[in-house]
Parts: C-alpha cells; structure tokens; sequence
C-alpha cells in the first residue's frame, strides 16, 4: 500500500520565460517568490499549463512549510531515458515521478518521508520531453525558484543515466548556482573543455565499472579546474570502492565502500560489474542525502 495520498492539482502561477542563455547565473539569487499554498507532506504532481509550470512535475513539500517564512533546500531531480515524454493524465505523471530517487522513497516508506520532512527539503521531479537538455531545464528551474520559497544558497541537481547526463550539461552553463551536483551512470560524455562552472562545486558520481566511460569523461573537466588532468584512477574490483580527489592537495585517494563523509570536492563511487545501475544503491542510501543536504554554498 502506498504510504502516502496522491494529491492532484494544477499549478497557475506564471512561468519564468527567458531560456538558458537569456538570465544571468546570479538572478536566481534575486527572484522573490510569490505566496503559494501547496499541499504538505504528500507527493502532489502538477500538470504543464501555459501559466503555470513549463514542464509536467511532482513535488514533496515538507510540513511547515505553508506557515513559514523560511527558506528551503531545493532538489532538482532528473530522471532516465525511460520517464521521457508526456504523461497524459496526472495518475501517469505520479507512476513517471515516483520511479526513482526521493520521491520514490517517500512513496514506499513513511521512515523516508518522516527524514525528508525532518530536513525542510523541497523535492522536484520534471517529465522532461526531449532529453533533458538545459533548454527546457532550465526554464523549469527558473519556475521552481519564482513560485517556492528556495533557498538559493541550496539548490541541489541530481540526475540518472540520460537524466545524469542533463544535470551535467545543465551544470556546464549554471555550476555556480549549484550546491552540489550527484549524477549516477551518466551515459554520454562530456566535450572535455574544463567546467569552469563546477570549480568549488561538490560532485558525488557513481557508475558501475563497466559503465565508467561517460561519468569518467565529465569528472575529468572538473578536476582540470586544480590542473588535474587525467582520468580518476578507477581499478576493477568485487567490492565497492570511493575515489576521493582532494582540490588541496589534487590528488586522488581511494576507499572500500560507500564513503559519504569528508570535504573532498569530488567523490567517485565505483560499484563492481558491468551493468548500467548506481541509482537505487544511491538513492537508497541515508548517507548520500545526508552528504548532499550538508553542502552549501558560500
């Protein structure tokens, strides 16, 4: 039985319009968010409507919210090849956004939303429609910002497999806005150009080792931000290890297991055998959450 009600309604805000090369990184500094009522502590989705929000989308919006005046940290979730396209009713949208990572947990277990509540984390989860490309990400990014109270030194992007692959092209244009960026079997490569963006930004990636290619081919053009210039040094092995690189002393170091501690800028969790996978390990883990909601920016 799902441990949580599914609340439907459609957002009619106004959407943010200029597209990704249009606003300047710092404006989502700026943007005051207008009063809005969503529904606490359940997974609501929202249809796209054209005043409301540019893509379909489900929220977790943790208790208080609505009679506070805080500020929130802000997950941005990024699904895989197979969440694409248009859902074309709001049951549909609740099935796509609740496949994978926060959203997932909330809806299986009432332990996770009890934690994702205890943190005043906003969760969002965007159908994308092509392939998650910072055109139409971005767009949604600006809504979630102008229409929730977001705090801007907390916005964190995740994402898997094609949905990994988004958050770090989305990351090359607006790292600097980031928290921290955790992208899991990314898999498609980056162009190599140093991302400038993402210096100083923490990074938590995962793959499988016979997956490595892509996700090692986008932390390479973080790490030449500390002129380190070559791949991380994965090795094959039976049991989990974390490769931690060090912006100090730019070096990598490695561990066995799950390593979610430490101020190393970037962590590499390389899980053993060939199959595209990393999400649920990921998600599922306390640690990793723990990590992300830990970053903030300066």
């Amino acid at each position: 039985m799902r441990s949580v009600a599914l609340a439907v309604f459609v957002a009619v805000l106004t959407a943010c319009g200029p597209g990704q090369e249009e606003t300047p990184a710092q404006e989502l500094d700026t943007r005051p968010a207008p009063l809005i009522t969503p529904v606490e502590d359940q997974i609501s989705v929202h249809m796209p409507s054209p005043a409301g929000s540019p893509l379909p989308y489900g929220e977790y919006i943790p208790p208080g919210y609505n009679t506070s005046t805080e500020t929130y940290p802000v997950v941005i979730h990024l699904n895989g090849i197979g969440e694409l396209g248009v859902a074309q009713n709001p049951t549909a949208l609740y099935e796509v956004v609740t496949r994978n990572g926060a959203l997932r947990n909330i809806r299986n277990s009432t332990t996770w939303k009890t934690y994702y509540g205890q943190k005043k984390a906003l969760i969002f989860v965007p159908q994308g429609l092509d392939n998650y490309s910072p055109t139409e990400i971005r767009p949604f990014v600006q809504y979630i910002v102008a229409n929730y109270r977001v705090d801007p030194k907390r916005v964190y992007l995740t994402g898997l497999s094609m949905g990994g692959w988004g958050a770090w092209r989305y990351a090359t244009l607006y790292g600097n806005e980031l928290a921290a960026l955790a992208t899991i079997a990314s898999n498609i490569g980056a162009p190599g150009d140093t991302l400038t963006k993402m210096k100083d930004v923490p990074v938590w990636a995962a793959s499988s080792y016979g997956d490595r290619w892509g996700e090692q081919s986008w932390v390479l053009p973080v790490t030449k931000n500390y002129n380190y210039w070559a791949f991380p040094p994965l090795v094959q092995s039976t049991q989990t290890t974390t490769y931690l690189f060090s912006k100090t002393t730019q070096t990598w170091t490695s561990q066995p297991g799950v390593i979610s501690t430490g101020s190393s800028i970037v962590r590499y969790v390389l899980y053993p055998g060939t199959a595209h996978m990393g999400w649920s390990e990921t998600y599922g883990l306390q640690g990793f959450w723990d990590w992300m909601f830990a970053q903030q920016r300066p």
